[in-house]
């Protein structure tokens, strides 16, 4: 998601307060669900695991035909009145699912249990309740989708300096905003985020969305070291390929839990035949998974990216370029774009207050670039209710 960190935010009909949590790119974002993807999503366990006990069985979830959610924090999926404000919202709107936060730049918003969150003191729990939570959410026929940041990561490198990027004098690398990095070459890091992706599938939830799921930007690149680039097991490896290698890793156990694997990804990178310097080179980035996210803002666009002066003022044109990209790129890959629900100033660019008209604009060009599929961002979780009553493709 964004790094957002001083948005002035639209005028909404729903509001839900919530911490400011930014998400995983710096730009932050599928359709119809591919052939091998079922549509009922059953959880289970895979053979020759032992489950965790519980009181019950974690519910089921039927994925939507088209899968239109917005983001909640934890702290406000774990509020009752939040909570209440939202299942009103999506009775409303043609909205069906929400993606919630299990683990965000290295807290951990639910008891997963696991002993090297504990020892980072990671645990910042807002759920109190897992399985009620997802059995309300399950009666509510709301689609759950787990979002679960990867390599950006404030607290394990305090404790565990060796398991993270590093500086030439073995001190730990920071980006531009202050945030530290899990080493994507070490794979007992690859083991921790794949314990936080265990817990999800075990409460119930029928998808797992990765973010942050690459290295590091917004800093001094040449400065960084990765300490166990050594001992990976591949020298000439790229970051494209570690990235690649960890997703891949990553969902073998999601699939064999019979759940959906996505993630969200650099919009920029359908115009590019790079990785953009963090591992993300669209082709092989996108292979391992189900159902990608690009985070298509039209506020973070550049002034004059794809000969559009202003991208923020144009919604639709901006977003009708770069989903045309996907599908030339990925024709056959299922594309879920995140979307704005906010007002963001850029330098350089007119601030354009963005209310129902340009997150409409927005759900139109994704409809009109052959996708049915959104998601929507706001840091805050307050979003436009009026924008979506009606979409197209789908009746009112």
């Amino acid at each position: 998601m964004p790094h957002m960190a001083h948005f002035a935010l639209p005028a909404v009909i729903v509001t839900v307060a919530a911490a400011f949590v930014l998400g995983g790119c710096a730009q932050r974002a599928p359709t119809a669900a591919p052939a091998a993807t079922p549509k009922a999503v059953a959880v289970a366990h895979p053979v020759g695991a032992t489950p965790a006990p519980q009181a019950a069985a974690p519910p089921h979830f039927d994925r939507p035909d088209h899968v239109r959610g917005i983001y909640l924090t934890a702290w406000s999926a774990g509020s009752k009145r939040k909570r209440a404000a939202i299942y009103s919202l999506l009775k409303s709107t043609q909205l069906n699912a929400v993606v919630i936060d299990v683990r965000d730049s290295g807290e951990m918003y639910w008891k997963t249990g696991i002993p090297l969150a504990k020892q980072a003191k990671a645990n910042d729990i807002a759920i109190a309740n897992a399985p009620k939570l997802m059995a309300e959410l399950a009666s509510k026929h709301v689609y759950p989708i787990a979002r679960i940041a990867c390599f950006r990561d404030q607290l394990v490198p305090k404790k565990f300096p060796s398991r993270a990027v590093q500086l030439a004098n073995k001190k730990v690398w920071s980006d531009r905003s202050r945030h530290t990095w899990l080493d994507p070459y070490n794979k007992d890091n690859w083991d921790y985020i794949a314990a936080t992706v265990d817990y999800a599938l075990d409460v119930g939830f029928p998808e797992i969305q990765l973010d942050y799921v690459r290295f590091p930007s917004e800093g001094k690149s040449n400065s960084q070291r990765f300490p166990a680039r050594a001992k990976y097991g591949d020298p000439k490896a790229k970051p494209e390929d570690v990235i690649a290698a960890f997703a891949d890793f990553i969902g073998k156990r999601v699939r064999a839990r019979h759940a959906v694997y996505s993630a969200d990804i650099f919009g920029i990178i359908s115009s590019s035949k790079s990785d953009q310097g963090i591992g993300q080179e669209l082709e092989k980035v996108a292979k391992p998974f189900d159902v990608i996210s690009p985070m298509v803002y039209p506020s973070h666009f550049a002034a004059g990216e794809y000969g559009i002066k202003y991208p923020v003022a144009a919604p639709y044109e901006i977003l009708m370029k770069s989903l045309r990209d996907y599908k030339k790129r990925l024709p056959t890959m299922a594309i879920r774009p995140w979307l704005q629900d906010f007002t963001l100033g850029e330098p350089g660019q007119p601030t354009v207050h963005y209310g129902s008209a340009q997150i409409q604009a927005q759900i139109k060009a994704v409809h009109d670039s052959g996708y049915d599929d959104f998601l929507m961002w706001n840091a805050s979780n307050r979003y436009t209710e009026a924008a979506y009553v009606t979409v197209p493709g789908q009746k009112s």
